[in-house]
């Protein structure tokens, strides 16, 4: 069987598109050639090799076509196999979506699928057909799905079977198709499994239709709520995440040995860029589980048969999920060989892992470097930015800090100037990858950071003003989170809207009054909010979760922590809860707390 490219190619977002010379079926886009059952890798000409210069995750597949991708409780699959599923899938979204050109022209489509390899197919195949992803949370209620695929217009809805009951009324409501995803095992050489099919005859060959570039191409809307209002989406290019992945893989060091347990999920920044799609970037290895377990991570961390599973050697997560991986270590593992085992293991296999998406409390990274040896690497991200800043992955990491601008960054710490006609700011820092200069006599002044760079994202979508107002005038984003620079590294001191507590004519960081009074011996969490003073403008309110059976009065509070924090940021009022709520990331809505306990002057 002998295969040729045509002159003149037909419509295909991710390239050129190779037909069997014989028979003239159409088989798969320039990376790949099919051949009796086989993937072979194949170097473009130097004149085709232009047309993509913008690499996106799945072009890169064919450099590492047998190396194992995913490991999840259904199998164990290749980069080609990921690569032909979602190529499949991806002409069932032209079918679906009527393109018969091949580009779905960055129509959004959302994607509802549990933490395994039907995202990663989901989502590939979202972007080879031409589209936007749009990763909806499969904890969230139908109104909340409903919002996010009509705010983001989608067109189709790709799903899993286990979720099709739950979107498809929402889907019917908003006229919006949906696909469902089959069940995926891996390939066997034996049978194509009905995954090559056979597309007849080729389509009329077009040449005024090649992308050649895909930098500017809408990517992917993550949705994110912020502190006010309804959740923005924010619309990323497939420009920014190629920075993005880029300004990590060189940063972290990530290599095709790797191997990563992945246990967040899959509709937030964290778990999308950090841990997925920057280990496949590098023909890394990903294990997925569906859920966060303590029993299951530990099993995985500690885990001496690897003959089907390779040995996990990075591991990232949210401090709420290594304050329970701490929690099971101390109910369970209480010998003091298996404690050694446990110790030794982590610093025999273990080469990375990093904390992120909420402040890491001292006690537990403490705790954790007292468990595993390993100190967590602390950094700095947004939706909108991807990662900023970044602890070494060798060198001192200071706890609570989060390092310094990683490759690509830019950041400043400003204040403003306010006038009644006119909005200003003054340069408190400014630094890149390579230094930071401190105007004099202002190092360790508090401001805003601004960012910018090639990582910094596109829009918020369909909210022109929202996206004008996030930048300044000289095109600085507007974090919206208070900073400071000291020591060689940049501190974050919370949200400047609801972590900046203004009390009697002091600014007071609540992140950093927490991770005080997480050291007190009965405290289980803590969260500190300002609340509404008519005398000082806000008071500091500290609501606390105990342990198990202890308990604690405001004034044996205040007594303990005066010998930690200034007079002024005591807490002046303790409340207790049982649970203190967080989302799925580690978060608490201080703006949600607000409304509970003071329901008469939060906004």
């Amino acid at each position: 069987m002998s295969w040729r490219m045509l002159s003149s190619f037909p419509r295909c977002a991710a390239g050129p598109v190779i037909y069997c010379a014989n028979c003239w079926s159409q088989r798969v886009c320039a990376v790949w050639i099919v051949k009796t059952h086989h993937v072979l890798k194949r170097k473009l000409s130097t004149t085709t090799s232009l047309l993509i210069k913008t690499e996106q995750v799945f072009t890169k597949a064919g450099s590492f076509a047998e190396r194992l991708a995913i490991v999840d409780d259904n199998g164990r699959y290749t980069y080609r196999d990921l690569y032909l599923y979602s190529l499949a899938l991806a002409r069932k979204i032209h079918s679906a979506l009527g393109c018969l050109d091949g580009d779905v022209k960055e129509q959004r489509i959302s994607i509802l699928c549990p933490n395994n390899v039907s995202y990663v197919i989901a989502q590939w195949a979202s972007w080879m057909s031409g589209g936007v992803a749009v990763p909806l949370c499969k904890k969230h209620p139908a109104p909340e799905l409903e919002y996010v695929v009509q705010d983001s217009q989608s067109t189709l809805i790709i799903v899993e079977k286990n979720y099709l009951e739950l979107i498809t009324p929402v889907a019917d409501r908003l006229g919006v198709k949906c696909l469902q995803l089959p069940d995926y095992s891996p390939f066997q050489e034996s049978s194509d499994n009905g995954h090559l099919e056979k597309c007849g005859t080729a389509p009329v060959p077009d040449a005024g239709f090649v992308v050649t570039d895909w930098k500017d191409r809408g990517a992917m809307i993550l949705y994110t709520s912020g502190t006010t209002g309804r959740p923005k989406g924010v619309l990323t290019t497939h420009g920014i995440l190629c920075h993005q992945i880029a300004s990590l893989v060189k940063q972290w060091e990530w290599s095709k040995d790797d191997v990563i347990l992945h246990v967040l999920p899959l509709h937030h920044l964290h778990g999308i860029l950090n841990k997925l799609l920057c280990p496949l970037w590098v023909g890394a290895t990903c294990v997925m589980l569906p859920e966060f377990t303590p029993q299951r991570v530990w099993e995985y961390l500690l885990k001496t048969d690897c003959t089907e599973i390779p040995r996990i050697n990075m591991f990232m997560a949210v401090p709420t999920i290594y304050a329970k991986l701490i929690e099971y270590h101390t109910k369970y593992f209480r010998q003091s060989h298996v404690k050694d085992f446990i110790y030794s293991m982590c610093q025999s296999n273990i080469r990375l892992m990093v904390s992120g998406s909420a402040a890491l409390p001292e006690p537990i990274l403490k705790k954790w470097k007292e468990i595993s040896g390993h100190t967590l690497l602390e950094r700095y991200g947004m939706t909108e930015i991807g990662m900023a800043l970044s602890n070494p992955v060798h060198g001192v990491c200071i706890p609570g800090a989060v390092g310094t601008p990683l490759p690509g960054t830019e950041v400043r710490i400003v204040m403003e100037n306010s006038t009644r006609n006119h909005s200003s700011y003054t340069v408190i820092a400014e630094g890149n990858s390579r230094e930071t200069k401190v105007k004099p006599g202002m190092e360790g002044k508090e401001g805003e950071l601004l960012v910018k760079g090639k990582s910094v994202f596109r829009e918020y979508w369909n909210r022109t003003k929202e996206t004008q107002d996030s930048f300044t005038s000289d095109g600085w984003f507007k974090t919206g989170d208070t900073v400071c620079y000291r020591d060689g590294v940049y501190w974050i001191l919370g949200r400047s809207s609801v972590d900046i507590i203004k009390s009697g004519g002091h600014k007071i960081s609540a992140l950093d009054v927490e991770r005080h009074l997480l050291g007190h011996p009965h405290i289980s969490d803590v969260a500190v909010i300002g609340a509404p003073d008519m005398i000082w403008g806000q008071k500091v309110v500290a609501v606390v979760q105990l342990k198990e059976g202890f308990s604690l009065s405001q004034k044996e509070l205040k007594e303990w922590a005066r010998q930690y924090v200034a007079t002024y940021s005591l807490p002046t009022e303790l409340i207790l809860v049982e649970e203190i709520p967080r989302n799925n990331m580690g978060k608490v809505s201080k703006k949600d707390l607000l409304k509970r306990f003071y329901p008469t002057t939060s906004k």
